[in-house]
């Protein structure tokens, strides 16, 4: 197994934290794994809000664990099947990822299915 695919399987087991939770109606859940240049792995999942906001993005909340030249693997998992889905970071979160120097970001896009970006 490839290694961009076992850290996208980390970000998605991430993003499902915290489903049993009874007031989460969302559908799908956002995880990000970030390997920091020293090779510390950290995480970071989307939050719940009543309304959206870009600092509440997994991505946003990983970036202040970063050092310049981590890589990036963002998940997305629907609610109900845990399938992947089409997790390309924001505008935004690019910004904040090529501001921290992120070198690299891999994304879900469908079931076994990713893309790479480089911010």
């Amino acid at each position: 197994m490839s290694t961009d695919k076992k850290m996208l399987m980390a970000a998605a087991l991430e993003a499902t934290k915290g489903l049993d939770r009874p007031m989460e109606r969302r559908q799908f859940m956002l995880g990000a794994v970030g390997l920091r240049n020293d090779g510390v792995i950290v995480t970071s999942r989307n939050i719940a809000s009543p309304e959206p906001a870009p600092e509440h993005h997994a991505e946003t909340r990983l970036v202040r664990k970063l050092t310049p030249g981590s890589t990036v693997w963002v998940a997305r998992v629907a609610k109900g099947t845990g399938d992947w889905a089409m997790s390309r970071p924001c505008h935004n979160c690019m910004r904040r990822l090529r501001t921290a120097g992120v070198s690299r970001v891999v994304y879900t896009v469908g079931p076994n299915e990713w893309g790479v970006v480089k911010p």
